[in-house]
């Protein structure tokens, strides 16, 4: 094994924008976007999945919910995090994520907002959203807590027994 203690090294992290608009050419379609997502459904534990979307042309907003796990804030960052897995880790038989891309990639291919609520056992509820304007502005890998009406999303989704929802924005 190399010795790296006296080798010379720089940083060459990623600009946020730029890898975020090439993470959202990768190529999905719409039909392979959602079905990304409903396997991340069905990892966790999801028995029930509904889809529905609300047609307002460039407003249009798609919804996934589902009654798995669900997630607390912690866990929901990691999970909105890019590369949030390393495929090199040993992982579960079914577990149908491999790079911690695709929840990412999916809605990124689909939408320049997209926000996961998720409540988990035991837990309130918690909400970010990645929103790729807020990332070209800061040049920053950084999620927010803002959602377009929040009033009326967070009220609504008192009224759910869903542990997650995702929610596509402008699509």
């Amino acid at each position: 094994m190399i010795d790296y203690s006296n080798i010379l090294s720089t940083s060459a992290e990623p600009e946020a924008s730029s890898m975020i608009e090439t993470f959202r050419a990768i190529g999905y379609s719409i039909e392979t976007a959602i079905a990304d997502i409903i396997d991340n459904s069905i990892t966790a534990g999801a028995k029930n999945i509904w889809i529905d979307y609300d047609w307002k042309g460039s407003n249009t907003t798609l919804s996934i919910l589902d009654d798995g796990t669900g997630m607390n804030s912690e866990q929901l960052v990691q999970a909105m995090r890019p590369g949030s897995k390393n495929p090199l880790d040993e992982r579960n038989r079914d577990d149908l994520g491999r790079f911690g891309l695709g929840l990412k990639t999916a809605s990124f291919s689909q939408s320049r907002k997209f926000t996961v609520f998720s409540k988990a056992k035991d837990y309130n509820s918690v909400f970010w959203t990645w929103d790729l304007d807020y990332v070209n502005q800061e040049q920053a890998w950084k999620l927010i807590r803002h959602i377009p009406e929040e009033e009326s999303w967070t009220k609504n989704l008192k009224c759910w027994k869903q542990e997650l929802v995702l929610f596509w924005f402008g699509i």
